[in-house]
């Protein structure tokens, strides 16, 4: 059996990890140039920088055994912290001891481990799916297709799978029309003393976390500067300000930084990235897998289980194990 999967995220690799398993052969879309989705690093000569996904956890038992095997080769390790939370313009920890995992080295080495043994073709959109009695057939923006696949997985943002599927499927009905918020990612290089201890920051209406990558497990600063930090901008401020804003992000970031933290600090370097599909408007939103046994195609993705990481994983075994028990 051929499946087709669109979007290389966590939920399509794992999807497509599983099903390779199972025997399928899996082929897998992405239109940018990597693996990982919101599992993204930027890797610049001065830092990696996580841009998405700043740490998970995890909660159920079948993904707390999917972490392990995951420590077991190295790919992510426990991220000792207790956050501090801003009150009132003030630093206080939180009591928050939730055990925090990240990739190591860097946030995408989950996904560069699953893709290993994948066939992923990266800058590959496709705009196009026809569904005829032979199988699907994938259309890319370039007019490249991809044909004789007897299932697709769409394991995209809710909105650009709606989209994709307005004129060929009804599943496309079932598919929220509004999921995500958009959301401003900063990293900056900063020189000047910081308190140890403080490694991440639940913020405010303007900053909602701030990362201290640099605290990181195998991670440190470069030469030239003392840290290197990952600030994500609020929903409500990146979506009132939008792409196009014409203000500083940099400058706007290391005052909300130097004002917290109490501490003068000057950036040796930036870097700017704005979320089109981020954060999650309804954390408890948990749907199973959207699913036309008919067509044979199917929707999942973080989305369908909270936004989390795990959601991601959750909702691509949830698929696997109710469609695919058998290849």
């Amino acid at each position: 059996m051929r499946v087709a999967i669109i979007g290389a995220g966590l939920a399509g690799l794992v999807a497509g990890a599983e099903l390779k398993k199972r025997g399928a052969q899996v082929v897998i879309f992405e239109k940018s140039r990597g693996n990982g989705g919101r599992l993204a690093t930027k890797r610049l000569d001065w830092g990696h920088l996580d841009i998405g996904a700043q740490y998970f956890t995890a909660r159920s038992e079948s993904f707390k055994s999917e972490v392990r095997r995951w420590e077991q080769h190295q790919t992510v390790a426990p991220w000792p912290l207790t956050p501090f939370k801003l009150i009132n313009g003030v630093l206080s920890p939180s009591g928050d001891d939730q055990r925090r995992y990240v990739g190591i080295p860097d946030m995408n080495e989950m996904a560069r481990y699953l893709a290993d043994s994948l066939e992923v073709h990266v800058e590959t959109r496709i705009d196009k799916l026809q569904h005829r009695h032979a199988g699907w057939t994938l259309v890319s923006v370039t007019g490249e297709s991809h044909s004789d696949f007897d299932w697709v997985i769409l394991s995209l943002p809710a909105e650009q799978s709606k989209a994709l599927l307005t004129d060929t499927s009804d599943v496309a009905d079932l598919i929220p029309a509004t999921v995500h918020s958009p959301c401003w990612a900063l990293g900056l290089a900063t020189r000047g003393a910081v308190a140890e201890h403080i490694q991440g920051i639940f913020g405010d209406d303007t900053i909602s976390w701030a990362s201290r990558l640099s605290s990181r497990p195998q991670r440190q600063a470069h030469r030239g500067y003392d840290d290197l930090w990952m600030l994500h901008f609020s929903p409500a401020w990146s979506t009132a300000n939008g792409k196009d804003t014409n203000l500083d992000i940099a400058d706007i970031g290391l005052d909300w930084l130097q004002s917290v933290l109490q501490t003068p600090l000057t950036a040796a370097h930036d870097y700017r990235h704005f979320w089109r599909y981020a954060n999650i408007k309804d954390t408890a939103l948990s749907i199973p897998p959207l699913v036309d046994s008919h067509q044979q195609l199917a929707v999942i993705g973080a989305w369908c289980r909270g936004g989390r990481v795990e959601g991601a994983y959750l909702s691509a075994m949830d698929l696997v194990e109710d469609c695919f028990l058998k290849v």
